[in-house]
């Protein structure tokens, strides 16, 4: 014989055998005992139920709701900056700004503006994009930031300027 038909035929026996040892104990009945629950008598008492009658509290949801639609237009954008909602808010600078982005381009094809932050963001800058209306028109705009420091902004944006050949500009982060 094989040697690999008598492992086959040696295997076969001893499953054979643990089946006809093991499945009389599974099957024979006997089981797990049954447990005899004692009878509920009318004695016993049952826990006390308080009910709590207070009025729940007015929530503001409905007029905060109402405020955002006042804030924002049938387009998204918001009303007193133009810019997308949930998009970061490029504002010309002012002495009071505490934070600062570098806007490196502008566009009008999404696209063009992605394709142009990817590049940067290969470039190792963080960069991002902020849609805002202008004129009627749609524009997306490129950005690097956010930086606390006036000073990193205007050396980053003399760097961006010469390295890409473009005219950045700074503007005031908001968000």
């Amino acid at each position: 014989m094989k040697e690999q038909t008598r492992y086959r035929v040696t295997g076969s026996l001893f499953l054979l055998a643990v089946a006809v040892i093991g499945l009389p104990m599974l099957f024979d009945g006997a089981g797990l005992p049954a447990r005899e629950l004692p009878p509920m008598s009318d004695e016993q008492p049952l826990p006390e139920v308080t009910l709590i009658r207070e009025e729940p509290q007015r929530s503001d949801f409905i007029a905060r709701i109402d405020e955002l639609r006042a804030a924002v237009d049938e387009d998204g954008f918001q009303t007193d900056s133009d810019t997308r909602f949930g998009e970061p808010v490029l504002l010309p600078p002012t002495e009071e700004a505490d934070v600062w982005a570098v806007q490196v381009a502008s566009f009008g094809e999404p696209e063009n503006a992605r394709d142009f932050r990817t590049r940067l963001r290969q470039d190792g800058y963080e960069a991002f994009i902020s849609t805002a209306k202008s004129d009627g028109s749609v524009r997306n705009r490129v950005a690097v930031g956010p930086l606390l420091n006036r000073q990193q902004a205007q050396t980053l944006l003399s760097e961006l300027s010469a390295r890409y050949q473009v005219e950045a500009r700074l503007v005031a982060f908001a968000n």
